[in-house]
């Protein structure tokens, strides 16, 4: 549940404010803070990316614009290297067994006697996934603030309900699941991977928004709302001081608020989370040197 809601939150670092717009250092904070966009903001607008399948938008929104060029530049250079007949055999193979029109039949043919396997065993892998679920929320090593333990605690009904009625390896649900899987990799109209190859980066986002819609649609199926889950974020900012902030974030799932607060950083005019941050500029640096 947390790390649904650190998916809502991909937020992050902006630098500080032009040197030319103040006299001194405590001006130029001033000005930081007044010109930095609403942490708050931004988080909804995250949440609104999600809601709407709009991957292309959530990747634009969540990484710096110097670290979203060093991915299309990645994208663009693999681009222009020449297609094997290994690579095209294989593409064609795997994306036979999604789009052909006995795809979810024959999926079903190979996943059916495994599922029958699996089935006697569920119950008891159920009760110790709850009971370990219980005990890292109650650990004093999971860095919770008290506020978030009980947050947690308070879901924690939900979740085993959830948990104890849910058939997971129903048959009908898997092959309703498969079924959205397979429609959804249909109607990106991609072929072969020549055809894909032929695309920008941007137009292959757009046509992952299908699998995007298609794998909300299929966790609904299991109980997951994911839409919902957005629609109830609700952001409170607890600080900002320059080019640093903390907020709070809320999301309900399973009937119950999950709270969590998070250290963000401004770059480029965006916040984003401090983590992040500090992952890109490793990874940065370590682009930088070949």
């Amino acid at each position: 549940m947390k790390s649904i809601a650190l998916s809502l939150l991909i937020v992050g670092l902006i630098s500080t404010a032009n040197p030319l717009l103040a006299n001194n250092r405590a001006e130029n904070q001033r000005i930081t803070v007044v010109a930095a966009p609403d942490p708050a903001e931004q988080i909804r607008d995250l949440a609104r990316l999600l809601r709407s399948n709009d991957l292309a938008g959530l990747i634009q929104a969540t990484v710096p614009p110097s670290h979203y060029a060093q991915i299309r530049q990645a994208y663009e250079l693999h681009r222009m290297q020449p297609i094997t007949e290994k690579e095209r055999a294989e593409f064609a193979e795997g994306l036979g067994k999604l789009s052909a029109p006995d795809a979810v039949d024959r999926l079903m043919i190979e996943i059916e006697p495994k599922l029958v396997e699996a089935r006697p065993k569920v119950p008891a892998a159920v009760m110790m996934g709850l009971g370990a679920l219980q005990i890292a929320v109650l650990s004093d090593d999971n860095h919770l603030t008290t506020a978030q333990r009980a947050s947690l605690q308070q879901a924690l009904p939900g979740v085993q309900q959830w948990a104890s009625t849910t058939d997971f390896l129903s048959s009908l649900s898997m092959r309703q699941a498969l079924t959205l899987i397979a429609d959804a990799v249909r109607n990106t109209g991609i072929r072969s991977v020549d055809e894909l190859k032929l695309m920008s980066f941007e137009q292959v986002l757009a046509k992952a928004e299908y699998m995007v819609a298609a794998s909300k649609q299929a966790l609904l199926i299991y109980g997951l709302d994911l839409n919902a889950i957005a629609d109830s974020i609700q952001v409170e900012v607890l600080a900002i001081n320059g080019s640093t902030a903390r907020v709070r974030t809320t999301v309900t799932v399973f009937d119950a608020p999950i709270a969590a607060e998070h250290d963000l950083v401004l770059l480029d005019g965006r916040w984003y989370g401090r983590e992040a941050v500090e992952h890109w500029s490793k990874h940065t640096a370590r682009h930088a040197q070949g």
